[in-house]
This record gives C-alpha cells, sequence and structure tokens, in this order.
C-alpha cells in the first residue's frame, strides 16, 4: 500500500512540474490565466506570512511586525516588486526593533 502511495505521489508530482512546459509549449496562455499565474507568488507569500504575524500564537501580535507587514504590502502595491517588498520589510523589522 505504502508504494500505491508513493507512485502516486510520485505521478501526480510529474504532472504538476510538467505542466507549464506543456501549457507553453501550444503558444500563449490566455490573459486570465496570465494574470492569475503573475498574481500567484504574492498570494502564496501572504498566505503564509500572514498568519504568523498577524496571530503567531492565537494572540495578535505587537510590535515591529505588523507595521513592516503594512510597509511591504504599501510598497508592493506601490512598485509591483516583491523584491522591493521583502527589502523594505526586513530593513522596517530591522529600524522597529531597534528603536
Amino acid at each position: 500500500m505504502i508504494w500505491v502511495a508513493i507512485l502516486g505521489s510520485a505521478v501526480a508530482t510529474y504532472l504538476v512540474r510538467s505542466l507549464p512546459f506543456a501549457v507553453t509549449v501550444r503558444g500563449r496562455l490566455p490573459a486570465a490565466a496570465s494574470r492569475y499565474l503573475d498574481a500567484l507568488p504574492v498570494a502564496i507569500i501572504a498566505a503564509l506570512v500572514g498568519p504568523a504575524v498577524v496571530a503567531p500564537v492565537g494572540a495578535l501580535t505587537h510590535g515591529a511586525e505588523p507595521v513592516a507587514a503594512a510597509l511591504v504590502i504599501a510598497v508592493v502595491a506601490w512598485r509591483r516588486s516583491l523584491l522591493a517588498g521583502v527589502l523594505v520589510g526586513v530593513a522596517a523589522v530591522a529600524v522597529l526593533r531597534l528603536i
């Protein structure tokens, strides 16, 4: 039974990783799919980091993290750059923890 799970996972992983190559070989993606894929990294980062910043132990966070998160959101929305958002967030946390 364990081998079936391992083989099933391998097939699923292969299909998920090879899908972009199969789609892009035929031509361009539709505009809606392109917009979706462009927004996906930001959504994944927000889903992973958001709960840890807002309520890491079930209680709201006080301190540098919520302020840095707000700055990151503002910079990414303004500049449309994840790198700029990460740099501003790291700098904001560092400066606010010194204060």
